[in-house]
């Protein structure tokens, strides 16, 4: 891995604040992230995406149990899935430190289109090092601009070939094939984000996907363990707490601005989900707001 590129993180990521999203570069989809103390849990829902961990520890359940990813491990996402993630171990001498990628489908079917002798075959081999490398390199171009500019594509098709050649190829293959399950899904799933906290007719969906509405129903469930309406509803709360977190607004405001017609449902669904009720985050970030205006 190198201690070049956890340099290199650390020097980009030294200005940001604690944002589980971390710093947006050049490249599209590609993050960075730094954080000084341990999170609170968080809730989301994750997209395609492959996340190296440089230094600290996170902790991830994606509905089957929690697994620990520390320095030098590698963490490979092939659909769009609620993920329950905390940072365990993070200090200001130690920070976390990690960077993610988002996965191309475009990238991936191209890949796939092109060189079916290398990328439609099952390999599973074990492409790690390979791909820490290309991602390493990646980073490390982001100090010289006018490389990057040149190189940068082609690191992006190096990254997604050794995902696809990795353990997880067949699942990454998926994700580029335009008749697959995972890749309707996907498209129902765009159209999901796209449109919260608005309402989505299951037709609307389905036709997206491309499926019977009953297939639909059973395919969406089957890739992200959640029905759409749920996964919906849990888009909603994520926006909700991000917004009563950082905005300042009104419970009542807020439980609006994300599609509830009714606070009280939103507060029991709110707390359901986080394990307390939005008053309680928002008095929370109230007074750490004051903390911070008073050491300032």
């Amino acid at each position: 891995m190198g201690p070049d590129l956890k340099q290199a993180v650390q020097r980009h990521t030294e200005w940001q604040r604690e944002a589980a999203l971390g710093v947006v570069t050049p490249v599209r989809g590609l993050h960075l992230v730094r954080r000084t103390s341990p999170s609170e849990i968080e809730h989301t829902v994750v997209q395609p995406l492959v996340c190296l961990v440089l230094q600290g520890c996170k902790q991830v359940s994606l509905g089957s149990g929690i697994s620990s990813y520390a320095a030098g491990n590698t963490m490979v996402v092939t659909g769009n899935v609620p993920a329950v993630t905390r940072i365990s171990m993070a200090s200001t001498e130690t920070p976390y430190l990690a960077l993610a990628f988002d996965l191309d489908l475009a990238v991936i079917t191209d890949l796939v289109v092109n060189a079916p002798e290398v990328h439609s075959r099952p390999s599973r081999q074990d492409t790690r090092d390979e791909l820490r490398d290309a991602l390493r390199r990646l980073v490390l171009l982001l100090d010289r601009p006018e490389s990057l500019a040149l190189l940068k594509d082609g690191l992006v098709r190096e990254i997604h070939h050794w995902l696809l050649l990795g353990r997880q190829g067949l699942a990454v293959r998926h994700l580029g094939s335009p008749d697959s399950h995972a890749r309707r899904v996907a498209r129902a799933v765009a159209i999901l984000r796209a449109t919260s906290p608005k309402p989505v007719q299951i037709e609307r969906l389905a036709e997206a996907a491309g499926m019977s509405r009953s297939g639909f129903h059973k395919h969406f469930r089957a890739i992200t363990s959640l029905t759409p309406l749920q996964f919906q509803k849990q888009l909603r709360l994520i926006e909700a707490r991000r917004l009563i977190v950082s905005s300042g607004k009104m419970i009542s405001q807020v439980a609006f601005e994300v599609g509830y017609e009714s606070t009280s449902q939103f507060s029991r669904e709110y707390t359901r989900m986080y394990g307390q009720p939005p008053t309680k985050d928002k008095r929370a970030a109230s007074e750490q707001l004051e903390t911070v205006s008073a050491a300032g």
